[in-house]
């Protein structure tokens, strides 16, 4: 254990801020999981409203259930081929934008939700 005195509060904090700091290698292995998981955090509510298991997501793309465990508990990283089968077997769309947070970067309509605007928007013409 590194034993530095240290004799001021500004040292302190800058020793503080070094704990928690990340090389750039690290800063995008963490970028990459985070993506991994705004994408599968979606998937798991497309899944609870079909109430589907893992199992049967697996099934339905042609995976074993302990790879998509692997990708759920963040063992492996999520990669688009295995997206684009999501999306077709839970049969919905996502679609992604540079935005400056979370919210503005990734959602997904599905297919009814888009018909149902259409048919408000249907409505509301002359």
């Amino acid at each position: 254990m590194n034993t530095i005195k240290l004799n001021n509060t500004e040292e302190i904090r800058n020793e503080f801020k070094k704990l928690f700091e990340k090389s750039p290698d690290e800063q995008v292995v963490h970028r990459a999981q985070m993506l991994s998981y705004i994408f599968l955090s979606e998937t798991q509510k497309a899944m609870d409203r079909k109430d589907w298991t893992q199992k049967r997501l697996a099934d339905e793309i042609g995976t074993s259930a302990s790879y998509l465990t692997q990708l759920f508990r963040g063992d492996r990283l999520l990669n688009f081929k295995t997206v684009a089968k999501i999306e077709t077997a839970l049969d919905i769309r996502f679609i992604v934008s540079a935005g400056r947070s979370a919210e503005e970067s990734i959602r997904y309509p599905e297919k009814q939700d888009l018909e149902l605007e259409q048919a408000q928007v249907n409505e509301t013409l002359p």
